[in-house]
């Protein structure tokens, strides 16, 4: 018994230091309210965030440090997944800071880069299904992409292979082969793009809930900043809805 109650106390501390290392990680996973990330891998969690909409049903969220502050918008407030870098500017993610008289602004803007993402217009006539096919048009070059295309020659699926550089948000471009009449949209660009996708609008409660994740482009021109900022693992909890201003 003695050897028993000795093993014990020996093991309790132990157990004190894995209770505090869980509690802590449950802090850091379900912080309620809360509206965190990985800010270019380093973890980032707001001091203060709150939610507007507006009289159209747009979606304002602002998440604040001492020095930085987080935008997201989206065209609405309802459940849903809502494109970055697009040529929705309803739909986009901001960053600032400003930390001894240095300012950085960072944006889901138009700029241009290689392609991240297409969508097929016109599905055109006389197309085989393909790999790497080459396109034509737009403001970049060296955009190829795998497309599928039904019995009757109409190309139904296009989807990035080689994202080229140089290209711009609503680019239109032409894929090469069939009747050359395929007409695919560059929807967003690698250095400008993300999704906010909102889980939970709770009307009775007036608080909103999701994720995100975005690549911004240096809007400011600024020499102290990189090009690109990125966000991922973005989440917001329960944010409290306050009237619009």
């Amino acid at each position: 018994m003695e050897k028993y109650i000795e093993k014990m106390k020996r093991l309790l501390p132990l157990l004190i230091i894995a209770l505090t290392i869980s509690s802590c990680q449950e802090d850091v996973k379900f912080n309620n309210p809360g509206f965190q990330g990985l800010k270019d891998d380093v973890f980032w969690r707001a001091d203060d965030a709150r939610a507007y909409v507006d009289a159209s049903g747009k979606l304002r969220i602002e998440a604040r440090t001492q020095y930085e502050i987080v935008t997201l918008n989206t065209s609405s407030a309802n459940a849903g997944t809502y494109v970055l870098g697009t040529t929705n500017v309803n739909n986009s993610a901001t960053y600032s800071s400003n930390f001894n008289g240095t300012e950085l602004e960072y944006a889901t803007i138009a700029v241009p880069g290689p392609t991240e993402s297409v969508g097929l217009v016109n599905g055109g006539t006389g197309y085989s299904s393909g790999t790497s096919v080459a396109t034509t048009g737009g403001t970049g070059s060296g955009l190829t992409v795998n497309i599928i295309a039904n019995s009757s020659g109409v190309v139904t699926s296009v989807t990035v292979s080689s994202r080229g550089s140089g290209y711009l948000a609503g680019d239109l471009v032409t894929v090469a082969g069939g009747n050359v009449n395929c007409k695919v949209r560059v929807t967003n660009v690698q250095n400008s793009n993300g999704e906010i996708i909102i889980k939970e609008y709770d009307n009775v409660n007036h608080t909103i809930s999701g994720k995100f994740k975005f690549n911004a482009a240096n809007s400011n021109g600024s020499p102290f900043g990189g090009p690109i900022l990125n966000f991922q693992y973005g989440e917001f909890y329960k944010i409290l809805i306050y009237p619009s201003i």
